[in-house]
């Protein structure tokens, strides 16, 4: 009889410890390169504006690279055409403005479905 509740006790733990490990296909975070993704404030300076932690849950960072820079082409138009409006949808993503943590950042959350793009815009002021 008590091998029975200790087999019972060792069946329900295993199943209590497989429950509470974290799923296969769980997102995680990546931060990917973005150097490409800058510019100087003049030719020839240090690439000190553009974007900055690129990040990407549940995707990959090809794709979060590709719409980082299709962000930066449409905020970069509007500027040029003399308007300051922030990109709210690009290739399927939908953005979110965030707190800014550093003086001339544009700080982005953009979401599609269960893939999430983060990164800091830097813009010159000048």
């Amino acid at each position: 009889m008590p091998w029975r509740h200790l087999r019972l006790l060792m069946l329900v733990t295993a199943l209590a410890v497989l429950g509470s490990a974290p799923a296969a296909g769980a997102s995680t975070t990546q931060r990917c390169r973005s150097a490409d993704l800058r510019y100087p404030f003049e030719p020839g300076g240090p690439k000190t504006f553009g974007v900055f932690k690129l990040q990407v849950t549940g995707g990959t960072c090809r794709t979060a690279h590709r719409v980082a820079r299709s962000w930066m082409a449409e905020f970069e138009l509007e500027g040029l055409l003399g308007r300051v409006r922030l990109p709210r949808k690009v290739a399927g993503f939908r953005f979110t403005d965030l707190p800014p943590d550093a003086a001339q950042t544009y700080r982005q959350r953009g979401r599609r479905g269960s893939t999430t793009i983060r990164f800091d815009y830097r813009v010159p002021n000048g």
